[in-house]
Protein backbone atom coordinates (compact mmCIF):
# COMPACT_ATOMS: atom_id res chain seq x y z
CA UNK A 1 0.00 0.00 0.00
CA UNK A 2 3.07 2.27 0.05
CA UNK A 3 3.03 3.28 -3.15
CA UNK A 4 -0.49 3.60 -4.01
CA UNK A 5 -1.80 7.30 -4.43
CA UNK A 6 -2.84 9.80 -1.47
CA UNK A 7 -6.76 10.96 -1.74
CA UNK A 8 -8.53 13.45 0.61
CA UNK A 9 -11.93 12.69 0.91
CA UNK A 10 -14.98 15.42 2.12
CA UNK A 11 -17.84 13.68 3.74
CA UNK A 12 -20.69 15.75 5.53
CA UNK A 13 -22.35 14.84 8.72
CA UNK A 14 -25.49 16.09 10.68
CA UNK A 15 -25.10 16.65 14.93
CA UNK A 16 -28.13 15.86 16.18
CA UNK A 17 -27.36 16.53 19.29
CA UNK A 18 -26.13 20.43 18.47
CA UNK A 19 -29.52 22.05 17.06
CA UNK A 20 -30.23 25.68 17.31
CA UNK A 21 -34.04 26.39 17.53
CA UNK A 22 -34.23 24.73 14.13
CA UNK A 23 -31.02 25.18 12.98
CA UNK A 24 -29.20 22.24 12.55
CA UNK A 25 -25.32 21.72 12.69
CA UNK A 26 -23.59 20.30 9.77
CA UNK A 27 -19.93 19.11 9.52
CA UNK A 28 -17.59 19.18 6.81
CA UNK A 29 -14.71 16.75 7.42
CA UNK A 30 -12.29 15.91 5.07
CA UNK A 31 -9.48 13.27 5.52
CA UNK A 32 -6.54 11.74 3.73
CA UNK A 33 -6.57 8.14 2.69
CA UNK A 34 -4.28 5.65 0.63
CA UNK A 35 -6.15 3.86 -2.07
CA UNK A 36 -5.13 2.39 -5.48
CA UNK A 37 -8.00 4.25 -7.20
CA UNK A 38 -10.64 6.74 -7.24
CA UNK A 39 -13.50 3.71 -6.32
CA UNK A 40 -10.93 2.58 -4.02
CA UNK A 41 -10.52 5.79 -2.38
CA UNK A 42 -14.81 6.32 -1.97
CA UNK A 43 -15.11 3.14 -0.37
CA UNK A 44 -12.20 4.10 2.25
CA UNK A 45 -14.10 7.07 2.86
CA UNK A 46 -17.34 5.86 3.22
CA UNK A 47 -16.18 3.55 5.85
CA UNK A 48 -13.74 6.14 7.37
CA UNK A 49 -17.61 8.42 8.01
CA UNK A 50 -19.22 5.30 8.89
CA UNK A 51 -16.75 4.57 11.76
CA UNK A 52 -16.73 8.35 12.62
CA UNK A 53 -19.95 8.24 12.97
CA UNK A 54 -19.88 4.82 15.06
CA UNK A 55 -17.96 6.86 17.63
CA UNK A 56 -20.61 9.55 18.10
CA UNK A 57 -24.43 8.39 18.29
CA UNK A 58 -25.34 11.62 17.93
CA UNK A 59 -23.85 12.14 14.35
CA UNK A 60 -25.13 11.17 11.27
CA UNK A 61 -23.19 10.56 7.75
CA UNK A 62 -25.30 11.97 5.15
CA UNK A 63 -23.97 9.75 2.41
CA UNK A 64 -22.03 12.24 0.74
CA UNK A 65 -18.38 11.98 -0.11
CA UNK A 66 -16.25 14.13 -2.47
CA UNK A 67 -12.87 12.92 -3.32
CA UNK A 68 -9.76 14.32 -4.55
CA UNK A 69 -6.54 12.96 -5.99
CA UNK A 70 -3.51 14.58 -4.50
CA UNK A 71 -0.98 15.29 -7.13
CA UNK A 72 1.85 15.73 -5.57
CA UNK A 73 4.25 12.53 -4.83
CA UNK A 74 4.82 13.58 -1.11
CA UNK A 75 3.03 15.24 1.65
CA UNK A 76 4.73 18.25 2.87
CA UNK A 77 4.30 21.88 3.74
CA UNK A 78 1.77 23.17 0.99
CA UNK A 79 0.88 20.01 -0.57
CA UNK A 80 -2.35 20.62 -1.92
CA UNK A 81 -5.01 18.07 -0.37
CA UNK A 82 -8.62 19.82 -1.41
CA UNK A 83 -10.20 21.76 -4.23
CA UNK A 84 -13.32 22.61 -5.74
CA UNK A 85 -13.87 24.48 -8.34
CA UNK A 86 -17.66 26.08 -8.50
CA UNK A 87 -19.06 28.08 -11.24
CA UNK A 88 -20.57 30.66 -10.21
CA UNK A 89 -22.51 34.21 -11.67
CA UNK A 90 -22.59 35.78 -8.66
CA UNK A 91 -19.56 38.71 -8.37
CA UNK A 92 -16.76 38.10 -5.51
CA UNK A 93 -18.79 39.43 -2.44
CA UNK A 94 -21.70 37.73 -2.99
CA UNK A 95 -20.16 34.08 -3.64
CA UNK A 96 -18.23 34.76 -0.77
CA UNK A 97 -21.25 35.43 1.63
CA UNK A 98 -23.44 32.85 -0.09
CA UNK A 99 -20.88 30.02 0.45
CA UNK A 100 -18.18 31.13 3.38
CA UNK A 101 -19.03 34.48 5.02
CA UNK A 102 -22.38 33.05 6.39
CA UNK A 103 -21.33 33.73 10.34
CA UNK A 104 -22.79 30.50 11.00
CA UNK A 105 -19.90 28.81 10.29
CA UNK A 106 -17.46 27.45 13.00
CA UNK A 107 -14.18 25.27 12.53
CA UNK A 108 -13.77 24.74 16.32
CA UNK A 109 -15.83 22.27 18.42
CA UNK A 110 -17.94 24.38 21.12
Amino acid sequence: MNDEPWYSAKCIFRHNDRKDGDSNMYEERIVLLKAENLDEAIIRAENEAKQYVSDLPTCEYLGFVDVFHLFDETIEDGTEVYSLMRQSKLDKEKYLNNFYDTGLKRTTIS
